[in-house]
């Protein structure tokens, strides 16, 4: 079936003019179950097939994209993708990847990796359903503060990806994972704090449900009786999903279009020190266990490990053919598909902190009294050029090296990029958080704003 599509897109592309050609196409069968009191409240299914079609031609480039296989459907695609070839501004830079862009000198890491496990095909729906529903019990069980589950649910997707050039380039991929969480409540007298547990995994066998129940109980009955900080500065202990949070507002920062247009603030830093000497940051979509793992990038060059800290020095940026050869420093297999509707772009696949080899404990007692931060509200209004944010907190107060109360109500602010210079230590409960994976953090002192 695809060798037959992409022979409709070379005839259409040849007939309204010539010019080089891509397909792809993604299939995929999403499985959505929904507990909640006792049963199941919603269960969703979806198959899909999409197109996305790219041509080149004369210096320009045009996208398109479709969810049919007939003739027809091809053909309009084609049309539309040409005709917002001939409508772009021409730039030299288009063009298919090359054979010599597969692997160039300096090239990152490169392996491939499992990501699809075939006993996702035997797991049945009635198995499905009833680990939603043990989430939910699970939760609710946990303690008699515990009251009530907003959602328990659990996700199931199995994809395939295919494609192929006119350069003779071409490639397939599967995919499975199961994705469950649980977000629940859990209330004393008239105070109610919620909390939220997650997990992913490649195999449904791999997920615990107990673990992510009392992960999201956890977290809902460890902020119960929370009290305020004072206005401050304090030394700070990053919970890795923090740390994920606030590594996610500098990604932007580590793409060639946005440091070709000067919005990114590595801008003319490479060789300069960025960061803390114990931080290194590395885009690694070859790790199974991050959501955005994949065999090769969004138009067909092998997916790589590539370092962008080394040892709290920036060491490089993400690239495309396109923007590789517009900054000359070649492609780094970075090119992305978030959705079929939007043109593929440059983004990362698996952007990560490398873990470090101190315990949360050992990081405590280090920096012996100050607050551990679990949770930044409004962290996406940071600014991603500056780095600069000011943000809702809740965390948990430390002394002597123990936890102690609970701590919400509080703001902190101060940029980025300096709190990632004030790192003194590096935990090594790595864990992934969708695309991004980080390990907590511990931090001289961070800007509190509070009673």
């Amino acid at each position: 079936m695809p060798d037959r599509l992409f022979g409709l897109v070379k005839r259409e592309v040849s007939r309204r003019g010539g010019g080089e050609s891509e397909l792809w196409v993604r299939r995929a069968r999403v499985r959505r179950y929904e507990a909640r009191e006792g049963g199941i409240d919603a269960i969703s299914f979806s198959d899909t097939v999409s197109l996305g079609v790219r041509v080149f031609r004369e210096g320009r480039m045009g996208f398109s994209y479709g969810f049919g296989e007939g003739e027809d459907d091809v053909r309009h695609t084609v049309e539309a993708a040409i005709f917002c070839a001939d409508a772009s501004d021409r730039d030299d830079a288009y063009g298919l990847p090359e054979d010599g862009e597969e692997c160039p000198p300096g090239a990152g890491e490169h392996r491939v990796p499992q990501l699809y496990d075939p006993s996702c095909e035997t797991v049945g729906d009635h198995e499905k359903a009833d680990f939603a529903r043990e989430l939910e019990s699970r939760a609710l069980a946990l303690d008699p503060r515990m009251k009530r589950v907003r959602t328990a649910s659990l996700t199931e997707t199995v994809a395939g990806e295919w494609f192929r050039n006119s350069r003779g380039r071409e490639g397939a991929q599967r995919e499975s994972w199961y994705y469950a969480s649980v977000d629940s409540v859990a209330e004393e007298g008239a105070e109610g704090q919620t909390g939220y547990g997650f997990g992913f995994a490649r195999r449904l066998v791999d997920l615990r449900p107990n673990g992510i129940a009392e992960e999201s109980g956890g977290r809902a009955l460890r902020m119960l009786g929370s009290r305020t900080l004072p206005t401050g500065r304090a030394a700070a202990l990053l919970e890795n999903g923090v740390t994920a949070d606030l590594l996610e507002v500098l990604a932007p920062s580590f793409l060639a279009p946005q440091v070709a247009k000067g919005k990114s603030i590595f801008a003319g830093k490479i060789g300069r020190t960025v960061a803390s000497p114990c931080v290194e940051v590395v885009d690694d979509p070859l790790d199974p266990q991050g959501a955005g793992a994949t065999v090769f990038d969004g138009e067909g060059v092998s997916s790589r490990r590539n370092v962008l800290i080394r040892s709290g020095t920036l060491a490089s940026f993400l690239a495309d053919s396109f923007w590789g050869r517009r900054i000359g420093t070649g492609t780094t297999a970075s090119l992305r598909r978030p959705s079929p509707k939007v043109p593929p772009a440059v983004g990362t696949g698996g952007l990560r902190m490398t873990a470090g080899h101190r315990t949360v404990g050992q990081m405590l007692s280090e920096l012996g009294e100050g607050v551990i931060l679990k949770e930044l509200l409004g962290i996406h209004t940071a600014d991603p050029v500056s780095g600069d944010f000011s943000v809702g907190a809740s965390g948990v107060r430390f002394q002597g090296g123990e936890e102690k109360e609970p701590v919400r109500g509080f703001a902190v602010s101060g940029n980025v990029l300096s709190l990632f210079r004030d790192v003194v230590a590096v935990g090594d409960d790595f864990r992934w958080f969708g695309r991004t994976g980080c390990p907590s953090l511990a931090v001289s002192a961070v800007e509190i704003g509070g009673a």
